[in-house]
């Protein structure tokens, strides 16, 4: 049920950067790619620094520029989407039994109306 809702979310987060970059589009004329970085500073700058310089402080250096630079660096609509999907693919595998739901379950057979000849 975890991995649903937070499938979910980001699928939600997925929406707004599409929103976010629609607008700024519109009032800026130049279609931005948001990065999950960009996103990061836009939301919270201080955190973006502060999260630097503490992994600076306690990693090495390399860490920092290996790995979290090219994951910041991560557009941020098919990050969102992909992990989106996987999580909720991967919440409705929970036991394998079938969930009726809105992206994987069956949907009820549908009763028909009888035609009269009369």
């Amino acid at each position: 049920m975890a991995f649903r809702a937070l499938g979910w979310l980001l699928l939600a987060l997925a929406v707004a950067v599409v929103v976010h970059d629609l607008l700024t589009w519109w009032s800026e004329g130049s279609y931005p790619f948001s990065t999950l970085g960009s996103l990061w500073s836009h939301l919270d700058p201080g955190s973006l620094g502060s999260a630097q310089t503490s992994a600076l402080r306690h990693l090495p250096g390399s860490l920092w520029n290996w790995t979290v630079q090219p994951f910041l660096a991560l557009p941020a609509l098919p990050a969102f989407l992909i992990l989106g999907f996987f999580l909720l693919w991967l919440g409705n595998r929970d036991g394998d039994r079938p969930d009726p739901s809105f992206l994987g379950g069956s949907r009820p057979s549908r009763k028909r109306r009888s035609r009269g000849l009369s």
